[in-house]
């Protein structure tokens, strides 16, 4: 869900805020390069929040906060709203990846962890092959780019619900 969600936002991001909003390229990359500069710490501040409230928890809160992302970016009809959105991602960007790596530990411990790991990646990748197909399609059918937001924002959503059920599990050798 994470790989098939963040792939829209990003794949589409600046076609959308140059076709649908105005902006010029120059302003959609700068926008862009605020937001991943951002991500840039985003690791760190979600490792920290997964450390204290638990990895279930936190890859709830993670899944919420990039839907809202996308939500803001396909409903605001002003700059504002969209630089908001792009902080928002930026802040959270890379928060799923980050607590799957610590839970992975957690889950099967440090000796199987990398292997768990590429398993679980397995799964993003066909998210972020699955997205922009998905997105793009309906971006063509739709004559606008918001539905693909939207469709990004249900998936993180509906990640969020699902993660609440992980279960909060350490094995002894992590």
């Amino acid at each position: 869900m994470y790989g098939f969600s963040y792939i829209i936002y990003i794949t589409f991001f600046v076609a959308y805020l140059i076709k649908e909003h105005g902006f010029t390229a120059g302003e959609a990359g700068g926008l862009w390069a605020l937001a991943g500069g951002l991500s840039t710490f985003c690791g760190l501040i979600w490792g920290g929040i997964s450390d204290r409230i638990g990895r279930p928890k936190a890859t709830a809160l993670a899944y919420a906060i990039l839907g809202l992302s996308y939500a803001i970016f396909a409903l605001t009809p002003v700059r504002a709203g969209l630089y908001l959105s792009a902080v928002i991602f930026g802040l959270s960007a890379w928060s799923v990846p980050t607590i799957t790596a610590a839970a992975a530990g957690d889950y099967v411990g440090a000796r199987l962890a990398p292997a768990c790991l590429g398993f679980i990646t397995l799964f993003f990748g066909i998210g972020q092959a699955l997205g922009p197909v998905v997105g793009g399609y309906l971006a063509d059918h739709n004559h606008t780019f918001t539905t693909s937001f939207y469709i990004a924002c249900g998936v993180s959503l509906l990640g969020a619900v699902l993660a609440t059920r992980l279960p909060h599990h350490q094995t002894d050798e992590s």
